[in-house]
């Protein structure tokens, strides 16, 4: 058991766990990006069938607008910072 582990101490060193994380974030990232640009289109589909739909149409486009350009938002505020 004991070589097991030191094999996969000396296997899996920092930087292999850093890059291995960094990976899942991103794809955790562009994941989320798909499913919340789904839902947002399905929030703007139910608001055109609302009695106030100018409004909810309106909230529901700025939402997919700002889901769309979140890459870009996070680029201006890290490049910000």
């Amino acid at each position: 058991m004991l070589k097991f582990l030191t094999f996969f101490y000396l296997l899996l060193g920092d930087n292999v766990w850093a890059r291995s994380i960094k990976a899942t974030a991103d794809r955790l990232g562009s994941e989320a990006k798909t499913i919340g640009l789904s839902i947002s289109i399905i929030g703007l589909a139910v608001a055109m069938g609302k009695q106030d739909a100018g409004a909810k149409i309106t909230q529901a486009l700025l939402g997919c607008l700002v889901i769309v350009m979140s890459s870009n938002i996070a680029g201006f505020i890290k490049g910000v910072a």
